[in-house]
């Protein structure tokens, strides 16, 4: 209980305690609505930090996401727009880590022997491409298309693949390497049935089919 002063008139104090009352509600007021403002966005905030990473994890699939579509080499920027027409281009035996490929149509092409670490054929047509002895590890294929692409003597570890990513109709598969390619159970089925899905791969050493997990 509060007293009046001496000296003061009951109706003086009375004033004095409701303006006192009422600024201390005021700075009651604007420290919850802060808290509560800050807390809010906090909350708004967290699902976008989570999801900054959403897609292909990896920095040199990063540019998945940003749409870009290059890489450096020995000091020199290779650049491959999306939705570009590759077809019947010669790639083979050159050092192409991290170069994306997403969108684009590269049918045809030659990439026998190419490194190929890391890079991105995100929704991108490789119908009939030769891969032959190609390393595509940490590659993202996801919702692209291999009819009648040679995979043979392929290291394909660790790649991204989607249910969409299509093999129907891929030319050969003997001596490819899949760990820990995470496949679709139809995909994995059809591989396994390929008549090609043989053999041992001769940079890793790995069987082809324990490295697609069949059930023999």
């Amino acid at each position: 209980q509060a007293f009046a002063p001496i000296g003061s008139s009951d109706a003086s104090f009375r004033s004095q305690s409701v303006e006192l009352q009422m600024g201390r509600s005021v700075d009651d007021i604007a420290r919850n609505t802060a808290a509560a403002v800050m807390l809010g966005l906090a909350v708004f905030a967290s699902p976008l930090i989570a999801g900054a990473d959403s897609g292909a994890e990896k920095a040199s699939n990063a540019k998945i996401t940003t749409g870009g579509a290059s890489t450096l080499q020995s000091g020199r920027t290779i650049a491959i727009t999306r939705g570009v027409n590759l077809d019947r281009s010669d790639f083979g035996g050159q050092n192409l880590r991290g170069v994306a490929f997403q969108q684009s149509i590269v049918r045809d092409s030659n990439f026998k022997g190419t490194n190929l670490y890391g890079s991105s054929f995100f929704d991108a047509t490789v119908d009939g491409s030769d891969f032959e002895g190609a390393d595509l590890t940490l590659s993202n294929v996801e919702m692209a298309q291999f009819a009648r692409a040679n995979l043979k003597n392929a290291v394909l570890k660790e790649m991204y693949v989607s249910g969409a990513t299509l093999f129907e109709g891929v030319k050969s598969i003997e001596g490819s390497d899949w760990s820990d390619t995470q496949l679709r159970r139809d995909q994995q089925k059809y591989l396994c049935n390929h008549p090609t899905a043989k053999g041992t791969n001769p940079t890793t050493g790995v069987d082809t089919r324990e490295s697609l997990m069949c059930l023999d």
